[in-house]
Parts: C-alpha cells; structure tokens; sequence
C-alpha cells in the first residue's frame, strides 16, 4: 500500500480523438502537449515536431477534433500552437478528471497511434477513478508502467532508496 509520503506514476496510452487525424495524416510527426485551459470552451498549446510539419499542419486544419488554430512561435524543426477543441473532442477529453482525482499531468505525447502520458496519482484508488471516467467518456485506457516512488523528502538509505524501494 502507498502510504503518505509516497507517489504514484502512470505511464499509460489514451485513444481520444483529439489531434487523432492529424497526427495520422503526418504519422513522423509527434505533438507534446504543454497546457490544457478549461473553461467554456477548452484550449491546447502543443508543440509539433517532426520532418513534415507541412503536412501535419494542412491536415490540422481539416483535424474536426480542433478549431480556432494559432501558430504562437516556431522554429527550425517545431511549430507550436494554441487550438480550441471542437465540443465532441471535449467531450471525450478526461482533463477534469485529473483535477478530479487529484492527479498531476507530467507529459503527454501523442504520435499516429494515440497518446501517451506519464501522470502523478495520488493512489492506486485515484488511479482507477482516472481510468472508469475514461470508460465513461469511451476512451480507450492501456495502462503500460505503474511506479511507487517514496517521497524524496523522507529518510532515504545510502543509495537514494527510501522504505521498500531496495526490497526485490
């Protein structure tokens, strides 16, 4: 059981729609997502990277997950963009239910096969909160790592190890 001085990551891939045709159109190219804003519409900033961002960005524009497109900066080998998400792809986004459960995004990349993310749970109990309200909204969940790792604040052992992390 993960007590109070713990953490939980998952590390795990979401089928959403969103970016979903895109990304197909342009399968070299990833997104990594920087910033989700909800209110009454809900918003991405997202960085694309990858060797034919031409072609991501044509079919960004013709991707119904996502409205409103917005080129904020971009370089040699990356673009990044703010989008508003059409209603059905927020409709079936989980974002709130980060908030929800308590948990802490850490990275989420998405790529022609989905999106993957690395999330900071609370507790095994959060965890599977997370993934029945990804059912609720038919988003397929594969859970790929599950990582308990002790709070780096507590007592450790002489190899950075804390509690029953040395323990195989």
């Amino acid at each position: 059981m993960l007590g109070d001085a713990g953490m939980l990551i998952a590390e795990f891939n979401l089928s959403t729609p969103v970016l979903r045709d895109a990304l197909a159109a342009a399968p070299e190219v990833t997104a990594d997502l920087e910033r989700t804003v909800e209110g009454e519409t809900t918003r991405i900033e997202f960085f694309a990277r990858g060797d034919d961002l031409t072609r991501f960005e044509d079919a960004l524009g013709n991707d119904p997950s996502v409205e409103d497109i917005r080129i904020l900066g971009e370089g040699p080998d990356f673009r990044f963009y703010r989008a508003t998400l059409a209603r059905e792809a927020t409709r079936r986004t989980t974002y709130h239910a980060f908030a929800e459960t308590g948990a802490h995004p850490v990275s989420a990349r998405g790529d022609h096969t989905g999106w993957n993310f690395r999330v900071q749970f609370p507790d095994r109990a959060a965890l599977a909160r997370y993934r029945d309200s990804c059912r609720e909204r038919d988003v397929s969940f594969t859970l790929h790592a599950l990582y308990e790792r002790a709070d780096p604040r507590s007592e450790a052992d002489e190899y950075g190890l804390a509690g029953d992390q040395g323990t195989v």
